[in-house]
């Protein structure tokens, strides 16, 4: 079973590619289940959690917020080792957004010696980490156009932001290239490019993860 997270900010265009990626690698014959790090929709209090935490109304601080995502991340670690312990074990677990989202965004949420105390310091040595990860690199400038388009209603996080948002993606790309949280394997896909582009790239990415 490979773990595999896409990544990147708010409006990259990564929960489009994902469902690309899952329609293309079931095409092939492989058995895909598809998950998101935050509000897992196969846990139901997860996704009630998320629920909750991302509404502008429910006023948390950062501290309280970064807690509860990694109490989400603790109920994920569990549901991952319990699939991959089943009989019904698939080829990929898809997940939109994962471990770096974690790092990248509780950077700027609070801080980034809140991140290495909780994330690095205790979350990161108790629950499993990405195989691979697929980060939708992407400018600040696209990904703004891209969250207009979008015209739907932002969350707590996605309310902070053009600024915000640069941090998160600085943040990103020092994590993916951190000698200590490197993943496995990273592909990084231009999403400034065409729909049509971004999918030629993940074909490309599928091809590698299959072919060996």
């Amino acid at each position: 079973m490979i773990k595999l997270e896409f990544e990147g900010t708010d409006g990259a265009g990564k929960t489009t590619g994902l469902k690309y990626f899952i329609e293309q690698a079931r095409k092939r014959g492989l058995t895909v289940v598809e998950t998101r790090e935050v509000g897992n929709p196969n846990i139901p209090v997860c996704v009630k959690l998320r629920e909750l935490v991302l509404d502008p109304n429910s006023g948390l601080c950062g501290e309280a917020m970064e807690l509860v995502f990694s109490a989400m991340r603790y109920e994920n670690d569990r549901w991952l080792r319990n699939l991959a312990a089943s009989a019904c074990e698939p080829d990929f677990v898809v997940s939109d957004r994962g471990w770096y989202s974690h790092l990248a965004y509780t950077d700027h949420n609070v801080s980034e010696e809140f991140t290495d105390a909780l994330y690095r310091g205790v979350v990161g040595e108790d629950t499993l980490h990405p195989d691979v990860v697929i980060y939708f690199k992407v400018s600040t400038e696209t990904a703004l156009k891209r969250r207009q388009k979008r015209g739907t209603g932002m969350d707590v996080i996605e309310m902070k932001g053009v600024a915000f948002q640069e941090k998160v993606r600085k943040s990103f790309e020092f994590y993916l290239n951190d000698e200590y949280t490197e993943p496995n394997r990273l592909f990084e896909i231009d999403a400034n490019d065409t729909i049509e582009g971004v999918q030629a790239q993940l074909d490309g990415v599928l091809d590698k993860l299959t072919n060996g």
